[in-house]
C-alpha cells in the first residue's frame, strides 16, 4: 500500500510513542552512581562525596524536564492530527531515535560536564530531536495534510515556527560548545524555556 491510501487513527501510535518516552525517563535515572559513603569519613567528607553527584543531578533534572517538554509538544501535535499514514510513522520513528538518545548525551554531560566535545554531543541530539520533530510537523500540517480541518493557519505556522527557532537556537548551541561550554548550556535552556509556554491553538474563523 502507497502511504497516501494507508490511513490509521493516532492513537496506537501515540500509545506506542508514549511508551518510548515513559523507557527513556526511566533510563535518566539509571545515569546515577552510589555515593561512596562511609562511617569512617567525617561529615563534611561525606558530604563531598554526595556534592560529586551535583552534576548527575543537574543532567537529571535538565533532561526529565527535557524529555518532558517534548513529550507534551509531542501530545499537542497529535491533538491536531486526525489521522496518520504509513509515511508519518517513520517520521514518528525517526522522533523517537533522537529521544531515546537523550539519557546517552545526559550521561557524557554528567561524567564530564566542562569537555566541550560533551556539550556539543548533547547539543546534536537536541538539534536532531528539533529537526525530526520539524519533519514530523510539517509532513502532517502541509505536505499530507493530515491536520484537522479545523486548526487555523496561524496555529500550524506558529507551530512550525517554534520547531525552527528550536532548530536555529540548538545550532548556535553547538557552535558555542567549541569555545564556551556553559554558555551552550544556557542556549540549551533557553530552547527549554521556549517549549514550556504552550502554544496557542486556534480554529479557524
Amino acid at each position: 500500500m502507497t502511504g497516501k491510501h494507508f490511513f490509521v487513527s493516532t492513537a496506537r501510535l501515540e500509545n506506542f510513542s508514549d511508551g518510548v518516552f515513559t523507557i527513556v525517563l526511566t533510563l535518566l535515572a539509571f545515569q546515577f552512581k552510589v555515593p561512596k559513603l562511609s562511617a569512617d569519613l567525617s561529615m563534611h567528607q561525606n558530604v563531598q562525596e554526595l556534592w560529586k553527584m551535583a552534576p548527575y543531578m543537574i543532567g537529571f533534572v535538565f533532561s526529565f524536564i527535557f524529555v518532558a517538554v517534548f513529550w507534551v509538544n509531542h501530545h499537542h501535535l497529535y491533538y491536531t492530527i486526525k489521522e496518520a499514514d504509513s509515511k508519518m510513522l517513520w517520521y514518528n520513528i525517526h522522533s523517537l531515535f533522537w529521544i531515546t538518545m537523550m539519557p546517552f548525551a545526559i550521561a557524557m554531560v554528567g561524567d564530564h560536564p566542562q569537555v566541550s566535545l560533551a556539550a556539543i554531543c548533547l547539543g546534536v541530539v537536541l538539534f536532531m530531536a528539533s529537526v525530526s520533530a520539524y519533519f514530523l510537523r510539517k509532513y502532517s500540517y502541509i505536505k499530507s495534510k493530515l491536520v484537522d480541518e479545523t486548526l487555523s493557519y496561524d496555529s500550524i505556522r506558529g507551530g512550525l515556527n517554534r520547531n525552527l527557532t528550536a532548530i536555529a537556537l540548538t545550532a548556535a548551541g553547538i557552535f558555542t560548545g567549541l569555545y564556551f561550554v556553559y554558555v551552550s548550556y544556557i542556549i540549551y535552556f533557553v530552547v527549554l524555556g521556549i517549549f514550556m509556554i504552550p502554544q496557542k491553538l486556534e480554529k479557524k474563523k
